[in-house]
């Protein structure tokens, strides 16, 4: 029951986190200045397997052609 409760808590520190930032995009939006880079549901995911992965497979069809 426990774990359950430790579990709840992490999500609902997740989803603050990203509350947070929907704030403070639309503060940044609504006052005309530059809005915050968008962040992953998840700290320190970033996205840069997924961008690696793409650049791979342009420059594997790219030589094969």
């Amino acid at each position: 029951m426990e774990l359950i409760n430790v579990a709840g808590l992490l999500l609902l520190a997740l989803l603050i986190r990203k509350l947070i930032w929907c704030l403070r995009w639309l503060w940044c939006y609504y006052h005309g200045r530059e809005t915050p880079a968008p962040i992953s549901f998840l700290p320190r995911r970033t996205g840069e397997r997924f961008d690696a992965h793409v650049r791979q497979a342009r420059t594997e069809d790219e030589e094969e052609s």
